[in-house]
């Protein structure tokens, strides 16, 4: 012991001795002991990138928190719970409405619905919240993750991350069950990828449990299946193994039959997947939507990243055979259903952001040879984050992330989601019971507030539980089209609930068997004459 500190002491002496030799120059530049220039460069190494994080967190939880009214379906996930907690028994045939129904109600998010329902009964609106940030951010990890794992820099993969965070005001500014969808998604690619990179494919039997969850959860494990499917493809045409991934496939698609329907769920869940929705806002083709001007701001955001992703890959000269196939379908599958695209913008992500990393690089090295211009890109690039941070703790600030709206349909423009509050309160308050015919957008919301006071007609939960012969009469009843007064005849309510904007409004208000009994700026309330 006295030996080993008289060498330390001697080793230290002699590295002083020598800086006293050399100028401060070569001292820095030469890995002295304590080389204080490395050490610098990398504390700012450090700082810069735990910097960009935190600014990363502000502009993501400001994307999240832009949009805190609560979803249609949401109040269709809490009552499921409510009826399967409290109901004593797994609930097989609907019980919320009076027209026909399904035999077996196969409701492909019940258990999003068993485990919403508690968070919100016990930790309420920020419960929910808090779950769907949870999940956003670690869909936002993986993707980085994924990013890296390719080869990205962790400034490239930041970057995308920025111009791809548009998936996050399409997919969770309200709280739905889509979440878990995302984050599953993604962790396939994130698995898949290792897999084909590694060649290692230990890892893919995680897939099946996944499934397994997924498929309780929402019925977008169909996409989960379907990216399994691709990287088989690919991997066949690229001539590389693909036996893993067809028998992973395979596995992964039995597993699903593990849900309370069996076999009965897969034929739903093939009905539900190839059945038009020409009435639902979501399922409508970027051209339809832009045409009627549904979310025409995020179209116009989509259009920006399909060029900056056709340009990257012109540019950069990027060629993935398996990558390239997923995309490609991802985008054509966007182009049908706009609630497609976030698939998009995830893989978008995750496979570019390596591509990107080279081009920054070789423009980097561009700069270098000019000192001037890249002292101007570095505060160009600070000046334009800072102008982000500020923006986006301003807005952060000035409203509630953890909160979850109920906006009235009086207060709130009648194009965005809103709810006929005033007229709930005037049913609990008059104690009205009985058979209601409402707006399919408010279906969900009253079945939640009002039952068993009241059975709804026809409510968002559509094709789980309703026929086609009662939804085809719902659409001719809602758009006012000839024979509109047939629902009222075959499936006769007590009262009806409108929107003062619809187009059945004014010609019921004509009709001498149905009066108004409540109205207000966005809503109208009918009891039959005889009542």
């Amino acid at each position: 012991m006295p030996n080993q500190g008289f060498e330390a002491d001697q080793t230290v002496a002699a590295a002083k001795s020598s800086c006293l030799n050399k100028s401060p120059e070569e001292v820095f530049s030469r890995g002295w002991p304590f080389s204080f220039r490395q050490d610098f460069v990398q504390d700012k190494a450090l700082l810069t990138k735990t910097a960009l994080m935190i600014l990363m967190l502000v502009f993501f939880l400001d994307i999240l928190s832009r949009n805190a009214n609560a979803d249609v379906d949401l109040w269709g996930y809490l009552a499921f719970g409510r009826l399967f907690w409290e109901g004593g028994s797994f609930p097989y045939q609907d019980v919320f409405t009076y027209v026909p129904t399904h035999t077996v109600w196969v409701y492909h998010e019940w258990l999003t619905g068993v485990l919403f329902y508690p968070i919100y009964t016990h930790l309420g609106a920020a419960g929910l919240q808090s779950l769907k940030m949870l999940f956003a951010f670690a869909t936002l990890s993986l993707i980085f993750a994924t990013a890296r794992r390719r080869g990205a820099s962790f400034y490239g993969a930041v970057l995308i991350l920025i111009v791809m965070s548009g998936f996050l005001m399409g997919g969770y500014s309200p709280v739905r069950a889509q979440v878990f969808t995302y984050f599953f998604f993604t962790l396939t690619l994130y698995l898949l990828e290792t897999a084909r990179l590694t060649c290692r494919w230990r890892g893919l039997w995680l897939l099946i449990p996944i499934q397994v969850a997924w498929c309780n959860l929402h019925g977008g494990f169909l996409a989960g299946l379907g990216l399994i499917f691709i990287y088989a493809a690919g991997e066949v045409l690229a001539r590389r193994p693909f036996w893993p991934y067809l028998t992973i496939l395979g596995l992964s698609a039995l597993a699903t039959l593990i849900n309370p329907y069996g076999l009965q769920y897969w034929l739903f869940m093939v009905q539900a997947a190839t059945m038009p929705r020409p009435h639902i806002t979501e399922w409508a083709s970027v051209l339809s939507a832009y045409t009627l001007g549904l979310q025409v701001k995020y179209l116009y955001y989509f259009f920006a990243v399909c060029i900056f992703v056709g340009s990257l890959i012109w540019v950069c000269r990027w060629r993935e055979l398996t990558a390239g196939l997923a995309l490609a379908i991802t985008f054509c599958l966007g182009l049908k259903h706009i609630r497609h695209q976030e698939f998009f913008l995830i893989l978008s992500a995750a496979y570019l952001a390596a591509p990107l990393s080279s081009y920054l690089t070789v423009l980097m090295n561009r700069l270098r040879r000019q000192a001037i211009y890249r002292r101007l890109a570095w505060h160009l690039g600070l000046i334009f984050l800072m102008i982000i941070f500020f923006l986006s703790s301003q807005r952060l600030l000035s409203q509630n992330p953890f909160g979850l709206k109920v906006p009235s349909c009086t207060e709130a423009d009648q194009g965005s989601t809103s709810y006929p509050v005033n007229a709930v309160d005037f049913i609990r308050s008059k104690k009205l019971d009985g058979r209601l015919l409402t707006e399919f957008n408010w279906g969900e919301y009253l079945l939640w507030t009002l039952y068993p006071q009241c059975l709804v007609a026809v409510d968002g939960r559509y094709e789980t539980v309703y026929p086609d012969k009662v939804m085809q009469s719902y659409w001719d009843f809602k758009y006012a089209r000839p024979g509109w007064e047939k629902f009222l005849q075959e499936y006769p309510p007590d009262m009806v609930l409108l929107q003062t904007n619809s187009k059945v409004y004014p010609l019921l208000q004509k009709e001498p068997d149905w009066r108004e009994v409540y109205t207000d700026a966005g809503s109208g309330l009918f009891v039959r004459s005889s009542n």
